[in-house]
């Protein structure tokens, strides 16, 4: 990969300085290295970074590393893991990040339905790591920073992170603040969030599907347009049946901390009035339709039951007659990205609102006991702008796992089934991925576009301290992670969904949407 070679004349002067002390040290019997913290020399790299212009396939790093003592990292996160090869990957990025910041990873990559649990155990046992996945869907982020389990990022973030910081507006940091301080690392990617519809190119062909009928028009109420196309699927393919996710998006609202805790504001709602969206007529026509669709033998529940949720593998195994969930974004309407493998058709379920929650669906953390924060944090700031370091790691090897056609686009390598993680907003900056044939060249530009125009929410930029009712939280969630997976596939029947709204009022429902609410007053008064 390219080094960048452009300097300021205060990064030459401070490499010129550097390299006399060097001589000096080395005149006098002294390494230098052996006289030094760890921290202070992390800090002497990232003076040097700051003054440093780079490219987008530059770490940023003028100094080299014999300064900074061989470090490593471990980073957990969620996706479609295990992939094959992934370790022969790792071992390759990580031989790009030995050379620029003198660091090591263990890659931690977790399932999706395991990787809430497992964090739970990590953070609770003080087991030491250094960067995690975090969002509100996911090992969630305000529940995480209220026990005290994030570091704060502000200074780190100006210091070891210049390029990346500068590269987002500040009201999307402002998006992650809790008490005035920045606790997640956002990546960059598509921030308006509505759900998309994504159909596998083979059936919408098959049974002449028209997208565009559907677009925009997809919700708790209007399910039923897809029965029609769902029972012809069936018909043909009794192993395939539709993955529905339960997203607040879904049901025009937008939760304080999560699907997960008691506490949504409707999109529509000037009052910004917090409601528990579990005992909301949207959500209960929700429940009753996948009752309804279980019965009908749509969706495959006694197989699916046993997992703790459905991820792209099933859709790479052929099992998905169609999806809803994730994110709509441009690219899609066209062709798909190839998710799990297999090219689907996507629209918008909805409408697209700009969101807190949207903008920090994303992001990493740095463990507050992390003994290398600096270097995590210049670790973040070189997957954020080494392109290739990130295509490498979201997409595996060039020309074994993908090849680049005479025009820059994306297309499988002579080993396409090695490494495909499919995942691309988990690492990094999304906007640093390849564009894949059969998408917009300007993709990238589109979904800033798409970002921009969006409906921002009457709450953007609220964020919601959780540290008040932490007990009262984490109590909830236990609930939900109780009852949710019945929900989704059906077989809970209307007994057990009111069990679960006592439950949910027991373990302190009433007191988080009060707190929300006298948060969200006060909030709403200091504008």
């Amino acid at each position: 990969m390219q080094r960048a070679v452009r300097k300021s004349k205060l990064g030459l002067v401070c490499t010129i300085l550097l390299l006399i002390l060097s001589m000096l040290a080395a005149a006098c019997g002294n390494s230098g290295n052996n006289d030094s913290t760890s921290n202070n020399k992390a800090a002497n790299n990232g003076a040097a970074q700051n003054d440093t212009a780079t490219s987008d396939n530059s770490s940023g790093n003028a100094a080299t590393t014999d300064d900074l003592p061989e470090v490593k990292l471990t980073w957990y996160f969620p996706g479609n893991f295990p992939q094959p090869d992934q370790e022969k990957v790792f071992a390759e990025v990580n031989k790009v990040i030995k050379e620029k910041i003198n660091a090591t990873v263990d890659f931690k990559a977790l399932p999706f339905g395991d990787y809430d649990q497992k964090m739970q155990v990590v953070i609770a046992s003080g087991e030491p790591y250094d960067i995690a996945f975090t969002a509100g869907w996911i090992n969630n982020y305000t529940q995480n920073v209220a026990k005290g389990a994030f570091l704060p990022l502000d200074d780190l973030l100006a210091k070891y992170a210049p390029k990346t910081y500068a590269s987002m507006p500040a009201s999307f940091w402002d998006a992650t603040k809790i008490k005035g301080q920045i606790y997640g690392f956002i990546n960059q990617q598509i921030s308006a969030r509505t759900p998309a519809v994504s159909v596998p190119v083979a059936l919408v062909e098959k049974y002449g599907l028209d997208m565009n009928s559907i677009s925009g028009k997809i919700n708790q109420d209007t399910l039923n347009l897809l029965e029609p196309f769902i029972q012809a699927v069936k018909k043909d393919y009794p192993q395939k049946y539709p993955s529905i996710g339960i997203d607040p998006d879904f049901f025009d609202m937008e939760a304080i901390v999560g699907i997960n805790v008691p506490g949504a504001v409707e999109f529509s709602d000037d009052s910004l009035t917090v409601i528990n969206q579990f005992e909301s007529d949207k959500f209960k026509k929700f429940v009753a339709t996948m009752r309804e669709w279980n019965e009908k033998g749509y969706l495959n529940s006694k197989e699916r039951i046993s997992r703790k949720s459905d991820d792209w593998a099933e859709g790479k195994a052929g099992k998905f007659a169609l999806a809803i969930g994730g994110a709509f974004k441009p690219g899609g309407a066209n062709l798909a990205s190839t998710l799990g493998g297999e090219p689907y058709v996507e629209v918008p379920a909805g409408t697209a609102h700009l969101t807190t929650g949207g903008i920090t669906a994303t992001m990493q953390a740095i463990n507050r006991n992390s003994k290398n924060p600096e270097r995590a944090m210049m670790l973040l700031e070189l997957l954020n702008t080494d392109k290739d370091l990130y295509n490498l790691l979201n997409f595996g090897i060039k020309d074994e796992h993908y090849k680049l056609d005479a025009d820059g686009l994306m297309i499988d390598g002579d080993n396409k089934q090695g490494y495909n993680p499919s995942v691309p907003w988990m690492f990094a900056s999304n906007f640093l991925a390849n564009v894949e044939k059969g998408m917009p060249a300007d993709v990238w530009e589109q979904t800033k576009k798409v970002n921009a125009e969006a409906l921002p929410s009457k709450l953007l930029g609220f964020t919601f301290d959780a540290e008040p009712v932490k007990g009262e939280i984490a109590k909830a969630t236990a609930v939900w992670d109780e009852y949710y997976r019945a929900f989704n596939l059906g077989v809970s029947s209307e007994e057990k969904y009111n069990e679960f709204l006592s439950k949910m009022k027991s373990a302190g429902a009433d007191a988080i949407i009060a707190e929300m609410q006298k948060q969200i007053d006060a909030w709403k008064a200091s504008k």
